[in-house]
């Protein structure tokens, strides 16, 4: 596929360049780059400097135009915005002005049939947003059945989630499963199509994907490493797109943040500020223009002047059923 084909669709692009208000002299964080959708709309809007982080080679190379464009202003990195404290040490950053983390997979990684991302595609099991290490082919075919089980339901919050697992353990007895149309036909069997506003496969392939990406883990060490980056009133600016990522950035916002509401309880520990609790949604029309947005929810706060806190980097991981995420 061109670069034109695998063009990322950024979402909730105006509500992002809204609330970050990029300023010239100004630093930022993509912690997504993907195609770099976000990023190109933050350098339009001013004379400022991007730093772009995916895990996803290929996310890399598509930004490249961004290199040639902005030169020195655009700076894109191979690795996990789990590490971004660790990455923007690297490159001489010690803070920046904001930060974007838009969670999940990219529009490109979807629609690349060969990743395996998608089961509405014919492919290997895959995943992967590194392209190296463990594919879902290998644990789908190697974990037990009490594994699968605990994953599926954990990360996708699939009830079938035992029925699912015993389904996978049984085939791969028969043959070892190797596509995405191998598992979808597993899950069609254990789940009928009955007019579903979500596909059977659907929180099955997610479970997988966020296990086999360690997506909670990078999240939660990102939230954690943002309050050491960001300078006094920063913002962090983040997109989820379902209920586990959300709830994570929920309660972070609700632990560490101080409200500017009159009455509500105070905690001079905290070191970010946010003025609404509401959630933001996309507008009607960009749903319409871009499907993908219709369940993304967007969650921000900004730094207070707080000092951070080294002893908060050992906060703890969610832990479910014995899998750390």
């Amino acid at each position: 596929m061109s670069n034109k084909e695998l063009q990322h669709k950024p979402v909730m692009c105006e509500e992002v360049l809204s609330i970050l208000n990029p300023s010239d002299g100004c630093v930022y964080l993509d912690g997504t780059l993907g195609a770099g959708g976000h990023s190109r709309k933050i350098l339009e809007s001013a004379d400022c400097r991007v730093v772009g982080i995916d895990k996803d080679p290929t996310a890399i190379e598509l930004c490249r135009d961004l290199e040639k464009q902005y030169g020195n202003k655009f700076l894109s990195i191979n690795g996990s915005f789990g590490d971004l404290s660790q990455h923007l040490h690297s490159i001489g950053i010690n803070k920046i002005d904001g930060i974007l983390l838009d969670l999940g997979t990219s529009s490109m990684q979807l629609e690349t049939p060969e990743r395996g991302f998608s089961f509405q595609f014919d492919a290997p099991l895959d995943m992967r947003m590194t392209q190296t290490g463990e594919t879902v082919y290998d644990i789908i075919n190697s974990l037990s059945e009490s594994s699968l089980a605990d994953i599926i339901f954990y990360f996708g919050e699939e009830r079938s989630s035992r029925k699912i697992a015993k389904a996978i353990v049984n085939k791969r007895r028969i043959k070892k499963i190797k596509t995405t149309f191998d598992l979808n036909e597993i899950i069609l069997n254990v789940k009928k199509v009955k007019n579903r506003k979500i596909h059977p496969s659907t929180k099955t392939f997610q479970a997988l994907r966020i296990y086999i990406n360690n997506e909670l883990k990078d999240l939660y060490e990102a939230l954690i490493s943002s309050e050491r980056v960001l300078s006094e009133k920063g913002k962090l600016v983040i997109i989820s797109f379902h209920s586990l990522e959300d709830r994570i950035v929920k309660n972070f916002i609700k632990e560490n943040s101080i409200s500017l509401k009159k009455y509500d309880p105070k905690n001079p520990d905290n070191t970010f500020v946010f003025k609404n609790r509401k959630v933001i949604k996309p507008s009607e029309g960009e749903i319409k223009k871009n499907r993908r947005s219709r369940s993304a929810k967007l969650r921000w706060v900004f730094r207070s002047s707080l000092t951070f806190n080294q002893s908060k980097s050992s906060h703890n991981f969610i832990n479910y059923g014995g899998i750390e995420c």
